[in-house]
């Protein structure tokens, strides 16, 4: 493709940059995304790279033209980065503190290089880059685009998957968790900045979509969560539950059940595969209680009590070297041993 170049303020910020996610921005909105991605998207490294470097030449931007603009499509940051070196003003706006570049760095920015093309042509490499390759959004911007790029040009997860070379069913994966994400915002107003974790933890609701038991406690199964609003409208409360047990809630002081995936998020969906354990979740009871009432007693009884003996041949390895006629200990073993005694008695009522 042609590189040409172009003046700063002759390009545009993209209002539906994945990053800026669930923002409404416009293309006149361009001060309001310079600031956003300048305290969200560690802006400041790049116009500390570019001061200290000068521009590289073979940083291009991708751009299109939209509304009669050149709308930068990929290298958002870059060129927010450029505008806040090359604009006084802006900076004077925004209350950024910066020297006065040298002129080596003003002249380096005074005209950008930039390879025009139409977002349909240019998605796969910025789907490649930044959802398969090197430099990475997070899940939820990846999703986002994800999104897009099926809504906007009609392509398949499949066909996104092969553009971008994903071999791991990333894309429905994503696409799966935005769309119930979405479905969740329009029907609660479910709030990501309202969640227990300061830090959105997207990826615990589209691997728990993968659970079969959570798929069936929301009505849907893999060819639905492939549509715009897959969860039926009988499951709204069902939604409304995984996603306070996944995230919480911190205006209504409700606690996330799912801490950490490995193994909360595995324990919920087990919890979520029986009646029980159903009943249980809902009713405000813990994970915990849910999961066991799940296992059943059965199960739990045999984990008990092959623990039990681990742990009992454990202590006799350290005996020797670890004892020293303690009381306490001596009356924890005695305990132990009336306890076994008992569990003997209990399980063989027949022997003596």
């Amino acid at each position: 493709m042609e590189i040409k170049h172009f003046p700063p303020s002759d390009l545009y910020l993209d209002p539906k940059n994945p990053r800026i996610r669930f923002k409404e921005f416009s293309l006149k909105d361009q001060q309001a995304i310079v600031r956003w991605l300048w305290r969200n998207k560690s802006v400041n490294e790049l116009v500390d790279s570019i001061l200290a470097n000068c521009y590289w030449e073979h940083e291009e931007l991708f751009a299109t033209k939209e509304e009669d603009r050149l709308v930068v499509v990929e290298g958002n940051r870059r060129l927010a980065a450029v505008k806040i070196i090359s604009d006084s003003g802006l900076r004077e706006r925004l209350g950024i503190q910066l020297d006065n570049p040298p002129q080596a760095v003003l002249d380096s920015i005074r005209k950008l290089p930039v390879i025009l093309a139409s977002r349909e042509k240019l998605w796969s490499f910025v789907g490649f880059k930044h959802i398969n390759g090197p430099q990475a959004w997070d899940s939820i911007a990846k999703a986002e685009y994800v999104f897009t790029l099926r809504k906007n040009f009609g392509l398949s997860l499949k066909e996104i998957a092969s553009g971008i070379g994903d071999r791991h069913e990333t894309v429905t994966r994503l696409y799966r968790g935005y769309v119930v994400l979405r479905q969740a915002q329009d029907l609660f107003s479910f709030d990501t900045s309202n969640t227990q974790n300061p830090r959105f933890p997207f990826s615990h609701l589209w691997t728990a979509l993968g659970y079969v038991s959570i798929q069936n406690y929301l009505g849907v199964d893999g060819e639905m969560l492939g549509n715009e609003n897959p969860v039926p409208d009988d499951r709204q409360p069902q939604l409304q539950n995984l996603m306070d047990w996944l995230f919480g809630n911190r205006s209504q002081n409700i606690e996330a059940k799912v801490r950490r995936q490995n193994p909360d998020l595995r324990n919920l969906a087990y919890a979520l595969s029986t009646p029980k354990g159903i009943g249980l979740l809902e009713s405000s009871g813990s994970l915990r209680a849910a999961l066991d009432a799940s296992l059943g007693d059965t199960y739990l009884f045999r984990t008990a009590l092959t623990r039990a003996d681990y742990r009992a041949r454990e202590a006799m390895q350290y005996i020797s070297t670890g004892f020293n006629g303690e009381d306490d200990l001596v009356a924890i073993g005695h305990s132990l041993y009336k306890q076994a005694k008992s569990l003997k008695s209990l399980m063989t009522p027949d022997e003596p």
